[in-house]
């Protein structure tokens, strides 16, 4: 049976699971704003710990891609393609977005309808993708956007009944039902998911972060691109 680690760094989160097969061995979660990269690992070897799992043992990894912060999903990327090269093994990718549909719909398998899942991007802005949800399934039905706050009405259909995800406080206006406890993604389900994607499998080189728009931090103009004021 497959051995899975899956990681996440994406948000305001950190966290790590081992599963095999389908069987859920260990994991760890801890909500934090910062220090990802500093818990990150400690966390790996804590969950095989647990297991009494070697790292040498892995026959994959899962990880986030983003979207999320730019930090946050560099690391769980960096720390994917790390160990996925030292180990000869390969990498499933996955989306932020797609991850928490999943979660929802894993969580409530008697539902049934059309949601979105919107995370605060900063600036106004918001990723959002919509997904179709189905007695446990999860099909998504638009590729994932940054779309600036006061565009989201028009880009949401009438038959999106649930929002998801950690943009409340910007979308509380809207006559749409929202759904809190879905802001992060969780490694226990991006391990789970990673069972249906095996098709993505492939080594780290192949695989690129999900930024969806340029980062916030931009570098300082070429001192000789300054115009002086005299």
């Amino acid at each position: 049976m497959t051995l899975t680690l899956a990681i996440d760094t994406t948000l305001g989160a950190c966290s790590a699971a081992l599963i095999k097969g389908k069987d859920l061995l260990s994991f760890k979660r801890e909500f934090r704003a910062r220090g990802h990269v500093e818990r990150l690992l400690p966390m790996i070897d804590e969950v095989c710990s647990l297991s009494n799992v070697n790292i040498s043992d892995l026959d994959q990894i899962a990880v986030t891609v983003g979207p999320g912060t730019f930090a946050g999903v560099r690391i769980g990327l960096s720390a994917a393609k790390g160990m996925g090269l030292a180990l000869g093994i390969p990498i499933v990718a996955i989306t932020t977005l797609e991850v928490l549909a999943y979660q929802y719909a894993c969580d409530h398998k008697d539902f049934s309808g059309k949601i979105a899942v919107a995370i605060d991007a900063r600036r106004g802005e918001i990723y959002l993708q919509c997904f179709k949800i189905d007695n446990g399934g999860c099909t998504a039905i638009k590729e994932p956007s940054a779309v600036p706050v006061k565009l989201l009405s028009s880009r949401l259909k009438d038959d999106v009944i649930l929002i998801i995800g950690s943009a409340y406080e910007l979308l509380k206006d809207l006559n749409i039902n929202f759904k809190h406890g879905y802001e992060c993604p969780d490694a226990v389900y991006i391990a789970k998911i990673s069972i249906g994607l095996l098709e993505r499998a492939t080594i780290g080189d192949d695989i690129s972060p999900l930024y969806l728009r340029a980062p916030d931090a931009v570098k300082p103009a070429p001192l000789n691109m300054i115009v002086s004021g005299d």
